[in-house]
């Protein structure tokens, strides 16, 4: 729980509805947070008014968004995520694009499996992303013999570009749907995670 939410839920009905009456002046993030909260407080919305809210809230959201210099590159990344709580929460398409590219095809792998209910499903991906990383490590023990230069490591990063691409689009689409509306889930802890593993490997490798 953040902050934020640990402060509201501290509020009653009628100071959390300032928030709504104070539309404008908070971020989609946050009056998502204090819908929540009204409705955990048992505050009655009709459907009508609940979906008004939504629709206010995602409105905002993409105002906000139009105005990012970056909106252009990442509106594909962003289109199905939605704020609807009854949506699923998974890791993103960009999330697992970024982790395959920066930190290996079987991080990125890991993270879509955790998306997807099947747990054969989850073993293929699982193995494409073993497949992408084995190929990446092969290419660096080559190279390891001669001088490993940036055109090895330009190659290392559009395999894994390649590998988070299609996981990202692939086998999203064929698993969990190509206009499966979801809520994006942290990766914090995962980022952590991976940061921590690479750390003990890059220090086993060099101690």
């Amino acid at each position: 729980m953040t902050d934020f939410e640990k402060m509201i839920s501290k509020k009653n009905v009628e100071e959390l509805m300032e928030y709504i009456n104070d539309f404008e002046r908070y971020s989609p993030w946050a009056l998502t947070a204090v819908v929540n909260e009204l409705k955990t407080k048992g505050k009655e919305f009709s459907d009508e008014e609940l979906n008004s809210l939504y629709e206010r809230i995602e409105k905002k959201k993409e105002i906000e968004d139009e105005q990012s210099p970056l909106f252009g590159y990442f509106k594909w990344w962003k289109k199905y995520i939605v704020i609807d709580p009854k949506a699923p929460l998974l890791y993103s398409k960009f999330e697992i694009f970024l982790f395959s590219l920066f930190f290996s095809a079987i991080s990125g792998a890991v993270l879509l499996a955790v998306n997807i209910k099947s747990i054969t499903n989850k073993i293929k991906v699982i193995g494409v992303g073993v497949l992408f990383t084995i190929i990446v490590i092969l290419l660096g023990d080559f190279s390891s013999s001669i001088i490993f230069n940036i055109l090895t490591i330009l190659a290392i990063l559009a395999i894994n570009a390649i590998s988070g691409w299609l996981l990202s689009t692939q086998f999203w689409n064929e698993y969990i749907g190509r206009e499966t509306e979801y809520r994006a889930k942290s990766a914090w802890t995962p980022l952590v995670i991976v940061i921590i593993i690479a750390v003990l490997l890059l220090f086993g490798l060099f101690s």
